[in-house]
């Protein structure tokens, strides 16, 4: 059977694409697609959670199911067979389809300030984030009173919360926020976000030029971006959703049914709305 990265380079072959070609349809650099094809995934800085990005975003565009690759991968490199996952109740059913990005879709300009205030792009859509956290507050006051089948009421997040608290500390008047370089920095010139849900959650991610998400995750669900712009999270229950920046794992987004947003750029987290 041939290897991942024969098959990679192969179905991009029988597509008639040049590694140009796929280059500028996925905006990933030539030579990283190279690597990929050649099989030589340690060569590629940023880690796990980029190394999985990158295969997913090219099995969409050579028009390849992403989980099969991504087991191929854990099969080839880590050794790992696929194991059979537990299917809840909630899960068994059917899922509403959440519209997806296309590669094209993702990432389509460069040279985005790194510092300043955030872009205005945010602000329009805080109306409808409000609109879905206050359907997940219901959610959650329902469960906590036993009506969903809680058994008692969550003990806030003390983190969570501190983090919460100062991303509200106001900025002073004429200030602009500063990138703050709280995970490793990609020499690339890329940040690669992942979230992982906890629970069930709705989500919003963007950067200036694409959606990536919006909509509920499952628990158990994980998506995972790079881009050299920046990456926008928003929800309505921060406390069901783990972050993880360039492999560095970050914790929470925020606490237990709040409304927050963090935005996170390649050289840090900067202040969002």
């Amino acid at each position: 059977m041939d290897t991942l990265g024969v098959l990679l380079r192969e179905e991009r072959e029988a597509k008639g694409a040049s590694l140009e070609d796929a280059s500028r349809a996925t905006r990933i650099r030539a030579h990283l697609l190279e690597a990929l094809e050649a099989g030589a995934f340690a060569t590629l800085s940023g880690g796990e959670v980029q190394i999985r990005g990158f295969l997913r975003i090219y099995a969409r565009y050579l028009g390849l199911f992403p989980e099969d690759i991504l087991e191929r991968y854990d099969q080839e490199v880590h050794g790992r067979e696929p194991a059979p996952e537990p299917v809840s109740a909630l899960e068994a059913q059917p899922e509403k389809p959440t519209e997806r990005l296309t590669a094209e879709d993702i990432i389509k300009t460069r040279g985005v300030p790194l510092f300043g205030s955030a872009p205005s792009w945010i602000a329009e859509r805080r109306a409808v984030v409000a609109v879905a956290a206050l359907a997940v507050v219901v959610v959650v006051v329902l469960a906590l009173s036993g009506i969903l089948g809680g058994t008692g009421a969550a003990e806030p997040d003390p983190t969570a919360t501190s983090t919460a608290e100062q991303a509200a500390s106001p900025t002073p008047s004429g200030a602009s926020p500063t990138s703050t370089p709280s995970f490793p920095l990609d020499p690339e010139g890329l940040v690669t976000v992942a979230l992982e849900a906890t629970e069930h959650v709705w989500v919003r991610a963007t950067t200036e030029s694409a959606i990536l998400i919006e909509g509920m995750m499952l628990p158990g669900q994980v998506e995972t971006w790079s881009s050299e712009q920046t990456i926008l999270v928003e929800t309505g229950n921060g406390a069901g959703l783990l972050i993880t920046v360039n492999d560095q794992p970050l914790g929470t987004l925020c606490g237990r049914a709040e409304l927050c947003s963090r935005a996170w750029t390649p050289t840090g987290e900067i202040e969002a709305p």
